[in-house]
């Protein structure tokens, strides 16, 4: 048994050598397109409140938060934490405010996630899109007691802001730009997580349906947020290839696939973010996220 598993992963192995470099280096644009918008929907965001920061500083935060993510247990755990003291360190933003768009992009991000992942799990097992209903009102429920909602974040972070700083934080829910550009911006970015999982697959001779790819988009997703090891690792790619697997791949060829994709979102990713925090002062924003 052990034995077919390693060969399976040699060869698997063997075919990312074979793999269309045009196609890899398709894949890689697509990754850090998707860091762009991150960022661009953070400004925007950001902008709601009455806050204005170049998005260039706002992109290296995001690449600096994937570094963060990469090397601490759960995707998103330190990195949020790393992004907000980005930008209240370095720019003078109130923590309150960098941690209430912080949790406003992930409410704007759930709108085109949960139809990525009712189309995912609809197409292969409909009673597991049951999942979507308690998220669904959890949502509505931060929605319609937003005011409440910001409180208890800022009691949460110990932050005192002004009454004239809560209202802006307020004036969010009713920011049609904000909005707009939120919802447009993360569903471009899930777009493009399924392109890059396309292209990886065609760098390796296959032809898969969209619909299979945003279901392993989800798994994916999912695997990355409840995986407990740092960035995912071993989980995440354990996951993948089995995914892979389920929908129709030969072994050798999930595990090909899934080198590629990690390569670009694991090993890409946390130098980036690295060189980032070299080199744009990230080194005071490491040291008071680990202090905290």
């Amino acid at each position: 048994m052990l034995g077919s598993i390693k060969i399976e992963l040699l060869a698997g192995i063997q075919q990312v050598r074979c793999a269309s470099l045009r196609y890899f280096i398709l894949a890689v644009a697509t990754y850090y397109l998707s860091v762009l918008l991150f960022a661009l929907r953070w400004k925007y965001v950001l902008r709601g409140t009455g806050v204005d920061l170049p998005i260039n500083d706002l992109f290296k935060a995001n690449l600096a938060g994937l570094f963060v993510n990469n090397i601490t247990p759960m995707s998103r755990g330190g990195g949020e934490f790393l992004r907000m003291l980005w930008i209240s360190r370095l720019r003078g933003v109130p923590l309150g405010i960098s941690a209430i768009t912080i949790i406003y992009e992930r409410i704007l991000e759930s709108i085109p996630v949960m139809v990525m992942v009712a189309v995912g799990f609809l197409y292969f097992a409909t009673s597991e899109s049951l999942v979507l209903v308690p998220l669904l009102a959890g949502l509505l429920i931060i929605w319609l007691k937003w005011e409440r909602f910001i409180e208890l974040t800022l009691r949460l972070f110990r932050v005192n802001l002004s009454d004239e700083e809560k209202a802006r934080l307020i004036s969010l829910r009713s920011c049609g730009t904000a909005n707009l550009v939120g919802i447009t911006a993360s569903s471009l970015v899930w777009v493009l997580d399924v392109a890059r999982l396309k292209l990886l697959t065609l760098a390796v001779g296959l032809e898969v349906s969209i619909p299979v790819l945003v279901f392993v988009s989800v798994v994916n997703l999912v695997l990355g947020i409840a995986a407990f090891t740092p960035g995912g690792v071993g989980i995440v790619e354990g996951g993948l290839v089995g995914t892979l697997t389920y929908v129709g791949l030969s072994p050798a060829l999930a595990v090909s696939v899934v080198v590629l994709e990690r390569f670009i979102s694991y090993v890409l990713s946390s130098l980036s973010g690295l060189a980032v925090l070299l080199t744009s002062g990230g080194r005071e924003v490491w040291r008071a996220l680990k202090s905290r």
